[in-house]
């Protein structure tokens, strides 16, 4: 089956020949596509093809793939028109800075010299990448009724229901002189940091919302808060999934008093973990708590318990093959090291692969595993962040700039969510815009003409549903 896909690229509109085949090798359905032309009578289907002058010279090869597809989905998916409406002006130089981020996440400093071989060039054209004007443009969109317009604008295109959001907080260390920088805890030590909370919609797992508060505030206000100012944007939820952090007899009393269903993890420290691990675990392997998650056999035991004055549920949680490892490991440790407490080793083998949830509300017990890892997409998210976009430690120097930053890597994860979801797990995003990188065009005087795709790259573009012309005019 053929059709006829049009696009426009510049101010010339092209033509293409679309063909649907079945790739028995592969067992999926394929297109292949076939350049005709320029357009030149759409109802007539008259295309031509223009042929490059002879005597025009190269000037020289750009990185074209990554920055393209970029381009393209970002348009397919209503990002672009988002920021336009928004940022006005602005928005070229805020493009270059998204793609800079996802192409080639690396220092600021770095963004000019990726500018120059990119045809990203083209795209935001005559814009000064050093960091100087880099922090000038951050600054500027961190004003904070930009900032509100923008989250008015994403949610009402991202959010598609009020099904439950997903909260976490993530502590950023940082040299940065301002109030909201202070002492607090991170991965064993005490550093200045400030504290970066996530919002995701549980429905869609995209990116709905963040807000940045001092680093040593770990409490239910700024969940409620956080929840007040999504009402503002019709983000009505009643149910927060938030980490183990929040946990404490104050937060917990906060959220049942606002009604915010809930389910978090239980500290171990807690002495209603320790009970319930001394009573729930000598005989929780058997049939009827076993539940299949993934392609694994978790057992799962429930009951009602009193959290802090409230009626709430706990959810005892067995991983058989964790605990095999981690009890292993605990015995080698306890008789070489012969000086042990042998009561805390016999609670620690009670501990081994368990771990124990608590909700205000109850939850079937099949349903109540998936539920929580749903934290892992905002982990993901922000390790992705932290680890591959350089999100710590921050390096910025006011809090205008610090609002510019985090907001720009907000809009690069959004991208970074909505690709992933598009491209599903064939590629991961990193090893998509890596393969379309190495897909280069040539630069004349008045046109680009970009080079042939690998199989790879076709295989890219075909999953995003995007089509990468021959040539285009500059």
């Amino acid at each position: 089956m053929s059709f006829i896909r049009y696009k426009k690229f510049g101010n010339i509109e092209y033509a293409y020949e679309i063909t649907a085949y079945w790739d028995r090798e592969q067992k999926k359905s394929r297109q292949d596509t076939k350049y005709l032309g320029i357009v030149v009578d759409k109802e007539a289907k008259i295309f031509k093809k223009k042929e490059k002058k002879q005597f025009e010279e190269e000037k020289l090869i750009l990185d074209f793939g990554d920055t393209y597809i970029l381009n393209e989905f970002m348009k397919k998916t209503k990002i672009r028109d988002t920021l336009f409406k928004v940022f006005g002006d602005r928005t070229e130089y805020l493009l270059a800075l998204i793609y800079y981020r996802l192409c080639y996440p690396s220092a600021m400093m770095y963004a000019k010299t990726w500018y120059q071989g990119s045809y990203a060039r083209f795209i935001s054209k005559d814009i000064d990448l050093s960091s100087q004007r880099i922090s000038d443009f951050l600054k500027a969109i961190g004003e904070e009724h930009l900032q509100r317009e923008y989250f008015k604008n994403h949610i009402s295109l991202l959010a598609k229901t009020n099904e439950g959001i997903i909260i976490d907080a993530t502590s950023m260390p940082n040299q940065i002189h301002f109030p909201f920088n202070t002492w607090g805890y991170n991965d064993g030590g005490i550093d200045k940091q400030i504290r970066l909370l996530f919002v995701i919609d549980k429905k869609s797992s995209l990116p709905l919302y963040f807000r940045y508060l001092p680093g040593n505030i770990v409490d239910v206000s700024s969940l409620t808060t956080t929840i007040e100012e999504l009402k503002k944007h019709d983000i009505n939820s009643s149910f927060a999934l938030v980490d183990a952090g929040f946990y404490s007899e104050d937060n917990i009393k906060e959220l049942y008093l606002e009604e915010i269903d809930f389910l978090t993890r239980l500290p171990s420290k807690r002495k209603l973990y320790k009970d319930l691990i001394k009573e729930a675990m000598p005989d929780i392997e058997t049939f009827k708590n076993a539940v299949k998650y993934g392609d694994r056999i978790l057992f799962v035991k429930q009951k009602k318990v009193n959290l802090f004055g409230n009626e709430g549920y706990a959810h005892i949680v067995l991983d058989p093959e964790r605990k095999g490892r981690e009890t292993k490991k605990l015995l080698i440790n306890a008789i070489e090291n012969k000086e042990y407490d042998e009561e805390n080793v016999e609670l620690e083998l009670l501990k081994s692969g368990a771990m124990i949830l608590v909700s205000s509300f109850d939850i079937d017990k099949k349903e109540v595993v998936p539920l929580y890892y749903m934290r892992q997409m905002v982990e993901k998210l922000i390790g992705f962040a932290k680890d591959d976009l350089d999100l710590i430690p921050l390096r910025v120097h006011r809090e205008e700039t610090l609002r510019g930053y985090l907001l720009l890597i907000f809009i690069t994860l959004t991208v970074f969510a909505l690709m992933n979801k598009e491209i599903d797990n064939d590629y991961t995003v990193e090893e998509a815009l890596l393969t379309m990188r190495n897909l280069k065009c040539k630069v004349y005087d008045k046109e680009l003409i970009v080079q042939e795709l690998a199989k790879q790259q076709k295989e890219v573009v075909e999953k995003l549903n995007i089509i990468v012309p021959k040539k285009m005019g500059i």
